[in-house]
Formats: structure tokens, C-alpha cells, sequence
């Protein structure tokens, strides 16, 4: 194996770990409003914050499950029932060992991990390097057994990798790295590695103890994103509008309009982000760059308010209580508002942005029959014999073909797809908003009544869909 195609594995494999750490986090603004709601000075009904302090003590259990079952290629619900298992066999003989730690959290991670990794293995074909489906019990057992084996390192390991992750989220207070973090932050979301950045920093001391009491996340660094995901994106918004309103284009007003209130009020760029990411990568690097001087400024104020998803409207209502000098991110933010409507416009004036210039339609309306839309998606993709394997990522479907030829990329726009990204001569991204998990459920639906298999991983050749 080369050092590039191992460097392809490696990249693979941390998105697949990034889009797994993102099942557990999708559930924490469930537990933060049910935990808000029950509040005495909100409903004032116990029974409310007891759920969601269920779900935030469960975390880590939570985690396990999900990393073991958003990673596993064959057999999901086994392996995310050893997961569990395996967690509680590693935090329990952690403690045993190491009394004290803060160490559930990270527990929870490697035990999905490990899980994943291991509890396929089939003892038959070990001594061909492969993985595949074993038998009921040769798997799970050695996960289990390498979990117990686990807790002998991680006992003397964990105290001083706690301290030192600690002591970079306190230097990411400071403006400069504040700066860093927001600018990384965004730079890895093209590559689905942004998820990776958040959950290393939740291991931190700060975190896992703001996680155990139900508060808000990221609190002493992740202001910073509030003012570019409630007011700087929509600004980009409305420069898109104006600069192809001045060039006499269609100017699709409901589509931005759509993008702009979905990021401002729930926190989901990427609808937004990826319409440039690719096409336009200037502009994502200035986004970038906003992105991170955003982060340094509410660092220098002192603006501390943490968030526990997405830093929309949704999480700063949230969380707004529990912040110091919160109220300073609405005019910070509408600052930034305009400074990316200017840049934006200006910028756009020298980099072409790839919209489709002809009088199409292209809102993003919830088809009236998923299941024809769905079925058109598969003609322009060339067809279910075509298609190997599909998953979905919130607002992203990641598919992959056997020949891209067959792949007609000129009506997409037609159907509501925001924007498109050719990762390699078979790999196929598309952005398609809200309707993502909708059309993938379609088509998952027809290949299993055509009884055509589709593989779950897009970003590995069909010959590897058995393996890491």
C-alpha cells in the first residue's frame, strides 16, 4: 500500500469518525430545551429537566452507541449493542483502577471505536488482514476483552492527556487562540473534519463537567460563532441576492431567503458554505478568516456565552442565561452582517460564484412525492445500476457510481439541489438542504425493492466496502 493510498484511508477514516460524533451531538438541543423548559422560572415541571438530565448523564453511553454504530459497516445493531457493553466494561475497570478521572467521556469514544474496529473481526480470515462478519461471539468477545485491556494504559495515560487538552481549551480563550480555533473550525468543514475539532476540545475538564450538569458547551471560546452563523452568513446571503440581482440573473430571493432564517435560527450552514466551498474558494477562505477574527473579538470582550449544537438563535435562547455579557453578540453580529454583505458583494464581483445563470427554478420546496423525486434523482445519477453506495450527512448526500459519465449534472439545479462537488472519478456530493435524509430514505426504499445492495460507504471503493 502506498503513502498516498494511506493517507486516503487515514482522511477516510476521520470522516467517518466525524459524521458518527455527530448522531450524539444532534441530540443534545432536545435535552438543553426539555432541561430549559422544566426550569421553575420557564414550566417549572421537574419531570422535564429530569429527562434532559438523563440524556446529558447518558452522553458518554450515548456516544459509544453511535461511534460504534455510525462507523460498523455490517451488522449496525450488533455492534452498537456491544458498544454499550463494551463502555460499561472500560469505565467500570477505569475507575476500579483510577478513581477520580473524568474519563466517561472519552471511555464512551474508544469504546465505540473499538467496537467498530474490532467486534467484525472473523478469526477465519485473520491471516488474510481482512475483516468481515464473524460468528455470534468471536468479535464482541475480543472487543470486550480489549476494552477490559484498555483501562491498564488509560489509567496512567488520561490524567496528563486530560491536563494537557484542558490547557489548550484555556489558551483557546485568549484572542489569538480564539483566532485559531474559529479559523480551523471552518476549514475543516469542507472535509467533514470540523466535528473532530469540537469533540476533542468537549474532553477537557471544563467540558465533561459542563456536559454532566446539563450547561452549555464551549463556553469560554465558542462565542465567536454566533455572530457569523446568525447574522455574517445571512449578510453573504443577501450579497449573493444584490450581485446577481445587478447582473440581471435570476436572483433566487427564496432559496437565499430560505438559507439565510434556516442558519440564523437553527444553526445549519452548510447549505449556505457549501454553495462556495468548492466553486468559490476565496470566498470560503475570507469566510474563514471572518470566521476566526469573530472568535478573537468576543475573546477580547469577554463575551462568554457557550452553546450546545449549532450557536443559532435556537441555542442562544438557550444559553443566553448562563452567558457573560451575551448581549453584546446582537450588535457585534450586525456588524458582521454587514461586513460580509460588503465583502461579499465585493468579492463576488471578482470571483464567479457557479449558480446557474438560465430562468430555472431552484427552490428548495418539500416535494409533493418524495418517492418521484426521488426516482428522478436516480435517473440523472445515472440510473440504481449505477449507484453503489449512498449515505447522508444532515444537509449533505454523499454517493458514490460506478461511471461518472452517466452522471448528468446540468439538471440537478432543476430539482432543488443547491450545489454539487465531483470528489474523484466516482465519488459524487450533493447538497441538497432539508431533503437529504428524505430522497436518501427514498432510494434506499427502491434498491431494496429492485433487490439492489447498496453499500454505506461512498468514500471507499466498492472491492473496500468491507473493510476500514
Amino acid at each position: 500500500m502506498t503513502v498516498q493510498s494511506r493517507r486516503q484511508r487515514l482522511i477516510q477514516a476521520m470522516q467517518r469518525l466525524g459524521y458518527a460524533l455527530l448522531l450524539p451531538v444532534s441530540i443534545l438541543p432536545l435535552a438543553a430545551l426539555l432541561h430549559r423548559l422544566g426550569e421553575p422560572d420557564a414550566l417549572n415541571l421537574p419531570v422535564l429537566v429530569l429527562s434532559g438530565q438523563a440524556i446529558f448523564g447518558q452522553m458518554p453511553l450515548i456516544y459509544a452507541v453511535a461511534i460504534a454504530f455510525g462507523i460498523g459497516r455490517t451488522e449496525r445493531g450488533s455492534l452498537a449493542f456491544s458498544g454499550a457493553v463494551n463502555f460499561l466494561l472500560l469505565s467500570s475497570a477505569l475507575s476500579a483502577l483510577a478513581p477520580g478521572l473524568h474519563a466517561d467521556l472519552v471511555c464512551g469514544m474508544l469504546a465505540g471505536i473499538t467496537t467498530a474496529l474490532v467486534a467484525p473481526w472473523s478469526p477465519a480470515r485473520a491471516k488474510e488482514g481482512a475483516f468481515s462478519p464473524s460468528g455470534p461471539w468471536q468479535g464482541p468477545l475480543l472487543s470486550a476483552l480489549l476494552c477490559l485491556l484498555l483501562a491498564v494504559p488509560m489509567s496512567w495515560l488520561w490524567p496528563a492527556l486530560e491536563q494537557g487538552i484542558s490547557q489548550i481549551t484555556t489558551d483557546l480563550a485568549t484572542p489569538l487562540g480564539a483566532f485559531c480555533y474559529g479559523v480551523l473550525n471552518r476549514l475543516l468543514l469542507p472535509f467533514g473534519l470540523h466535528q473532530l475539532l469540537g469533540n476533542l476540545a468537549l474532553l477537557g475538564e471544563v467540558n465533561q463537567l459542563a456536559l454532566a450538569t446539563a450547561q452549555p458547551l464551549h463556553q469560554g471560546y465558542g462565542a465567536g460563532l454566533y455572530p457569523i452563523v446568525m447574522f455574517g452568513l445571512p449578510g453573504a446571503c443577501f450579497a449573493i441576492w444584490l450581485h446577481r440581482h445587478r447582473l440581471r440573473q435570476v436572483p433566487h430571493g427564496a432559496l437565499l431567503l430560505s438559507l439565510a432564517l434556516t442558519s440564523a435560527c437553527i444553526g445549519i450552514t452548510e447549505p449556505i458554505e457549501f454553495l462556495f466551498a468548492f466553486t468559490a474558494p476565496w470566498l470560503f477562505l475570507a469566510h474563514a478568516l471572518l470566521t476566526g477574527l469573530s472568535f478573537a473579538i468576543c475573546s477580547a470582550l469577554d463575551i462568554e456565552i457557550g452553546s450546545y449544537f449549532s450557536a443559532g438563535l435556537l441555542d442562544l435562547s438557550l444559553s443566553y442565561g448562563r452567558g457573560l455579557h451575551a448581549f453584546w453578540v446582537i450588535p457585534l453580529g450586525i456588524m458582521f452582517f454587514v461586513g460580509y454583505a460588503l465583502l461579499f458583494y465585493r468579492l463576488l464581483g471578482r470571483v464567479p460564484l457557479s449558480l446557474d445563470n438560465q430562468r430555472q427554478e431552484m427552490a428548495n420546496i418539500p416535494p409533493a412525492d418524495p418517492q418521484m423525486l426521488a426516482i428522478q434523482y436516480l435517473k440523472l445519477l445515472g440510473g440504481m445500476d449505477n449507484l453503489q453506495a449512498i449515505s447522508v450527512c444532515l444537509t449533505r448526500l454523499s454517493v458514490r457510481v460506478r461511471e461518472m459519465a452517466l452522471v448528468d449534472t446540468s439538471q440537478l439545479l432543476n430539482l432543488g439541489c443547491l450545489s454539487w462537488i465531483e470528489i474523484n472519478e466516482h465519488q459524487l456530493v450533493l447538497v441538497l438542504g432539508p431533503n437529504a435524509g428524505l430522497i436518501e430514505g427514498q432510494i434506499r426504499m427502491l434498491a431494496e425493492r429492485q433487490a439492489v445492495p447498496l453499500g454505506l460507504k461512498p468514500n471507499h471503493d466498492a472491492r473496500d466496502q468491507g473493510a476500514w
